[in-house]
């Protein structure tokens, strides 16, 4: 072999060595693709996915499926080739890895977060059901932590709800601290609770804040939340998190207590976050989602209106219904049992 033709040869190792190299090499990108989908409606494990106990409910039937989007793990990295594949597949979307895990937050942070977004979304979910359908709640602040070296240590649990302090009723977070602004620290606060259903009451002796001795503090944490007789147990796969499964919960819930099916027989999906009003707020990975509903068999799919325009562009066979809240999409879902009431329903 002459001399060019060496160089030509080791020059061409070369190119293909770095090219491989390149191609291995991670780059700073996730991406999100159709993930699994679960029939609130259905089994899990021999058991129901949806349970419901302390009220009274009805046979339903047909499918209502949540969907759910598969997203690269943050302890995986994501090689070139894999980015412009799923940059090129049109049920694939890509995005910067700090958008989806942001920097300096662990993965056990994040898994944390998201976990606690699906819990917030299943009880805001039961709560929007429940008002939707006619039975009673009653909004009432939540202890969500207790401090072990504060003064309600041991006097005050996590999951506790407060209903008076100081003889005053209260029903907002709120509302508790109106009251304690109009003590001094050091005073002797009673407390009524409700605690796993059984009302009681504790005295706790206020400390001053850290930042201004003028504040009054007890020791823990509230946030608003609601207190009503249904126990409503969601069998879903612990690996399903975050907060966009809202709608599908409402719906689920909203249609095992009330008479009639609003699923009716149909293969519907839905996504959405829902608050305890029943406003429908704005999703991510639409486009995975609605692919995730069209392999489960989905004739319809009901989405946020706020969303809409992720559709443009994008075609799909399913009936795209749109909702700005709960009781829209129930009432769509309802005008589409019949042909000749079908247009009501407010499409994408």
């Amino acid at each position: 072999m002459t001399k060019q033709g060496w160089t030509a040869t080791v020059s061409t190792a070369l190119f293909v060595l770095l090219i491989a190299l390149i191609s291995l090499m991670p780059v700073p990108f996730v991406s999100w693709t159709p993930g699994e989908v679960t029939d609130l409606l259905g089994d899990r494990d021999g058991q129901p996915v949806l349970q419901i106990s302390g009220a009274s409910t009805y046979p339903t039937n047909g499918q209502l499926q949540l969907t759910t989007v598969a997203v690269t793990s943050q302890n995986a990295d994501m090689t070139l080739p894999q980015a412009l594949l799923a940059y090129a597949l049109p049920a694939q979307t890509v995005l910067p890895r700090e958008i989806v895990y942001p920097i300096g937050r662990p993965s056990t942070q994040q898994q944390t977060d998201q976990t606690q977004q699906m819990v917030t979304s299943q009880r805001d979910a039961v709560v929007a059901a429940l008002l939707a359908a006619g039975i009673p709640v009653t909004p009432l602040p939540l202890v969500t932590q207790v401090s072990s070296s504060g003064p309600a240590y041991g006097k005050v649990e996590v999951g506790d709800l407060v209903t008076t302090v100081d003889g005053s009723v209260v029903s907002r977070r709120s509302e508790v601290q109106t009251v304690l602004s109009q003590i001094e620290p050091g005073t002797v606060v009673r407390l009524g609770l409700i605690r796993a259903g059984r009302q009681l009451e504790a005295s706790v002796t206020t400390v001053a804040a850290q930042d201004d001795p003028s504040i009054p503090k007890l020791g823990f944490e509230l946030e608003n939340s609601y207190q009503h007789s249904v126990d409503v147990q969601f069998g879903l796969d612990p690996e399903v998190v975050g907060p966009s499964g809202g709608l599908a919960f409402a719906l689920g819930v909203y249609d095992e207590l009330t008479p009639g099916s609003l699923i009716d027989g149909r293969n519907i999906a839905a996504t959405g976050v829902v608050s305890v009003s029943g406003e429908v707020g704005t999703v991510g990975a639409l486009r995975q989602k609605v692919r995730a509903a069209q392999r489960a068999g989905a004739e319809i799919l009901v989405v946020p209106a706020g969303n809409c325009a992720d559709l443009q562009g994008f075609s799909t066979p399913m009936t795209v219904v749109k909702a700005t809240t709960l009781n829209d999409a129930i009432a769509s879902l309802e005008a589409l049992k019949d042909p000749a009431t079908a247009d009501q329903a407010p499409r994408c």
